[in-house]
């Protein structure tokens, strides 16, 4: 009989704990966590730097880029300039000349209109 009553006082124990509220989720335990994660003061090492170019910099960049390829335009380069120069025109220049460069190859136009935005920057582009 005390077999039976521990048994029923058992199962109205444990249909009391799956009656209840839904718990969060476990949080893992602070020891396994990396130390990355605990503190604010290392940031993550995947992310990289932000920075900003001027213009200046943008077409001394693209000029050092095109001189080194024989005047063919580098996506890597367009695209690192395209996201980090602070001249909204001339990342419109960088995306155009990329999508123009990915779908046919060349980039005649933004190419050109970049050499003109550099040559108010007062950087000349050696003629091909």
């Amino acid at each position: 009989m005390k077999l039976l009553v521990t048994a029923v006082a058992a199962a109205a124990l444990l249909a009391v704990g799956c009656g209840g509220a839904p718990q969060s989720p476990a949080q893992p335990s602070p020891a396994r966590q990396s130390p990355v994660r605990q503190s604010p003061a290392f940031p993550d090492a995947t992310a990289s730097a932000p920075f900003t170019l001027t213009r200046l910099e943008a077409c001394r960049e693209l000029r050092d880029d095109l001189a080194r390829n024989q005047g063919a335009a580098d996506i890597p380069m367009l695209r690192r300039i395209a996201d980090h120069v602070s001249a909204p025109r001339m990342a419109s220049y960088a995306r155009t000349a990329v999508r123009d460069i990915d779908h046919t190859g060349v980039a005649p136009i933004p190419l050109a209109l970049f050499r003109e935005e550099c040559a108010r920057a007062g950087v000349r582009f050696p003629r091909r």
